[in-house]
């Protein structure tokens, strides 16, 4: 039974969620958003404003600290308003990119999560792969972002039935997540890792010397292991060269120090998706680079330049 449905009869792939999804989305998106307590700072900064308010002033268009009190909404708040405006479009796109291209996965796979936030591409990767020896690292500094993770993948996709994610852990900061690497993966088991950037990088609290400093000792301890890099992030505007852009600038940075890894693609992709909001359908358009060490056992569709 599928989990994300796609309609090809529209200019553009235009994804609806199936039925479970649709309960996750009611249940712990919509309802919370819903049913919230009506505070003082929740009145006065989401009840009485718009939702382009709560985009741009709040969320900073999904860029903001979800660790940090925003003028009384608390860190919770935040990311009740983030999964409402930002979930749906950022879970399909990341379902458009994996089966668009990532169209061979080993049976035994870690999914190495960065900026997991409310485990949006992990929603994703299991809708797209449904391989049950699956590994889930998530990392997120947020605390009020890890529980939500946690809480999502209890739910499942059966509703409280069975996780997503059996093998699952969501941590905060990086030695963590290298540690736990350890634990699941045996040098030269044959186990793939994918690298997970979605909307991350654009993050004005990321410390790219953290994160490459990581990526390093992953690379390097595991060299002989298929990986392969996807990210994603909001299309510069057509005039501007990627390396320009604000929100492209920390993996431009970081492309740099991985040699290791060849471009396989590079697209600007387009979907349609239906707001939670107000239940419009939305155009959307995503930047994505997908990077392999290891391109020709991806796809026959990810052949290095």
């Amino acid at each position: 039974m599928s989990y994300i449905r796609c309609f090809d009869n529209y200019s553009s792939p235009y994804y609806v969620p199936a039925k479970n999804l649709r309960g996750l989305f009611k249940d712990l998106v919509i309802q919370p958003f819903e049913d919230h307590p009506r505070t003082t700072a929740w009145i006065n900064l989401v009840k009485n404003k718009d939702f382009k308010y709560h985009r741009e002033e709040i969320l900073d268009q999904g860029r903001t600290n979800f660790g940090e009190w925003h003028e009384g909404l608390s860190p919770k708040d935040k990311v009740a308003l983030y999964c409402i405006h930002y979930m749906p479009m950022h879970l399909f796109s990341s379902y458009h990119i994996f089966t668009k291209h990532l169209t061979s996965v080993s049976n035994r796979v870690v999914f190495i999560d960065f900026g997991c936030g409310p485990l949006t591409s992990g929603v994703a990767f299991w809708a797209y792969a449904r391989q049950s020896d699956m590994i889930y690292l998530g990392i997120d500094s947020s605390p009020a972002m890890l529980n939500k993770a946690k809480e999502i993948n209890r739910y499942g996709p059966n509703k409280n039935r069975d996780p997503f994610f059996r093998n699952f852990q969501a941590v905060d900061s990086y030695p963590k997540l290298t540690s736990l690497l350890d634990y699941y993966i045996k040098k030269g088991d044959g186990t793939q890792i994918i690298f997970n950037f979605c909307y991350f990088l654009a993050s004005k609290t990321i410390g790219i010397g953290d994160l490459s400093e990581c990526l390093t000792q992953i690379i390097k301890k595991y060299h002989q292991h298929k990986m392969c890099m996807v990210y994603q992030n909001p299309c510069p505007p057509e005039s501007m060269p990627i390396e320009e852009s604000y929100f492209h600038k920390n993996w431009v940075m970081l492309k740099q120090q991985l040699s290791v890894f060849r471009i396989t693609q590079s697209n600007v992709e387009s979907f349609c998706y239906n707001r939670l909001t107000d239940g419009s359908r939305h155009n959307a358009e995503v930047y994505c680079d997908i990077l392999s060490n290891e391109s020709s056992d991806l796809s026959n569709d990810l052949l290095p330049f």
